[in-house]
C-alpha cells in the first residue's frame, strides 16, 4: 500500500511533519481568555498554559469558518488556524471585540511542526498536545529561521523512536485512511459542525454561549443534519474525483470529498444525505463502481480512537 511505512509509524511509533497549511494568530490582552470562550465551540476556561483545545470558529448562522487549535500560553493564546482563512477569521473575530481588552495579530514568521503517533510525547519537551488522527500527537511552533533545524532535530528523535519524517502526500493519504476530515476539503464554511463528524472532539455542550451556538444546539436536539460525513471503501483501482456522486440505484445519496488508493480498492470520505444510512451499508456506487459505507466519521478511529 502507498505510504504504508508512514502509516505504520503514525499508528505504532511517531511521524513528524511541517503543517504548511496552518497559520498562527495571537490573541492577547486582559480579556483574551474570557472573550475566546464566547468565540470557540469548545472550552477555553480552565485550560492551563502548555495545554490546548480543539474547536471551531462559526459564523452567526452556525457554519464552520475554521477549525482551530487554541494553544494556551502564559500571557496569550495562539490560534493554529487554516492559512487560507486568516483574513476571514480576522474580520469575523474583530467584529466581536466590543469593549474587551483583546488584541489580534497574525504571526507570519511562525510555523507548525507536528508529531503524530503513540510516541509523540517522547519526541521533545515543550509544545502543546494536538492529536490530529486519533493516535496521539504533539506540536511545536517555531520561527522561519528555526524551522529547518528544528524539523531535522525532531525527525532524528522520531527515527530513534522507530518513526520518521512524513511527507505532505503521505499525511493526506493517512488522514483519509484514519477517517479524519480536513478543513477546506471535507468540510468548511458550507457545513455545520454536526455534518463534519468532528463534534466529539471540537464541540462542548456544557459551556456558555458562543457565536453560532443556537444553530448547533438546535441541530443536536433535533438530530436532523441534512447530510453527514461518512467513511467509504470503493471497489476501484483509481480514486474518484472530489464531488463524484455517491449513488443508490438512480438517486444521488451523497458526494465524495476525499479519496486515496490502497492495496485493495479505494478509501474515501464523503457526505451521505439524511435517511440513506438507515437503508444499510451496501448498494451504493461511485462512478458506476460498487461502494460500501463504513460508518460515520464521528465513529471512526480518527475521531474516536480505541482505548489503549
Amino acid at each position: 500500500m502507498t505510504h504504508a511505512r508512514e502509516l505504520d509509524w503514525i499508528q505504532r511509533s511517531v511521524g513528524v511533519l511541517t503543517l504548511s497549511d496552518r497559520a498562527i494568530i495571537s490573541v492577547s490582552g486582559d480579556d483574551a481568555r474570557e472573550w475566546l470562550q464566547g468565540q470557540l465551540t469548545n472550552q477555553v476556561e480552565g485550560v492551563e498554559a502548555g495545554d490546548s483545545t480543539y474547536a471551531f470558529v462559526l459564523s452567526l448562522k452556525g457554519r464552520i469558518l475554521a477549525d482551530v487549535y487554541a494553544l494556551v500560553r502564559e500571557d496569550d493564546v495562539w490560534l493554529d488556524v487554516p492559512a487560507t482563512q486568516v483574513d476571514a477569521l480576522l474580520e469575523r473575530l474583530d467584529r466581536y471585540i466590543i469593549m474587551e481588552d483583546v488584541d489580534l495579530e497574525v504571526l507570519d514568521d511562525l510555523h507548525v511542526i507536528a508529531a503524530q503517533g503513540p510516541s509523540a510525547d517522547e519526541v521533545a519537551d515543550g509544545g502543546w498536545p494536538a492529536d490530529r488522527l486519533g493516535t496521539g500527537g504533539r506540536q511545536w511552533v517555531v520561527s522561519s529561521s528555526e524551522l529547518e533545524s528544528e524539523l531535522e532535530r525532531l525527525t532524528v528523535r522520531a527515527r530513534e523512536l522507530g518513526g520518521g519524517w512524513v511527507s505532505d502526500q503521505a499525511w493526506n493519504h493517512i488522514r483519509v485512511l484514519r477517517g479524519r476530515p480536513r478543513f477546506g476539503v471535507d468540510f468548511g464554511d458550507w457545513t455545520y459542525p454536526q455534518e463534519s463528524g468532528l463534534n466529539p472532539v471540537a464541540v462542548s455542550f456544557n459551556k456558555g454561549c458562543y457565536v453560532g451556538q443556537e444553530t448547533v444546539v438546535m441541530l443536536e436536539n433535533r438530530g436532523k443534519s441534512p447530510k453527514v460525513l461518512w467513511r467509504w471503501t470503493i471497489e476501484s483501482a483509481e480514486a474518484p474525483a472530489a464531488k463524484a456522486s455517491i449513488m443508490r440505484v438512480d438517486a444521488v445519496a451523497g458526494e465524495i470529498t476525499s479519496a486515496v488508493p490502497e492495496q485493495e480498492g479505494v478509501r474515501a470520505l464523503g457526505f451521505l444525505k439524511r435517511g440513506y444510512g438507515a437503508e444499510g451499508l451496501e448498494g451504493f456506487t461511485v462512478d458506476g463502481i460498487p461502494a460500501r459505507a463504513l460508518g460515520p466519521v464521528e465513529e471512526g478511529p480518527g475521531v474516536r480512537p480505541a482505548p489503549r
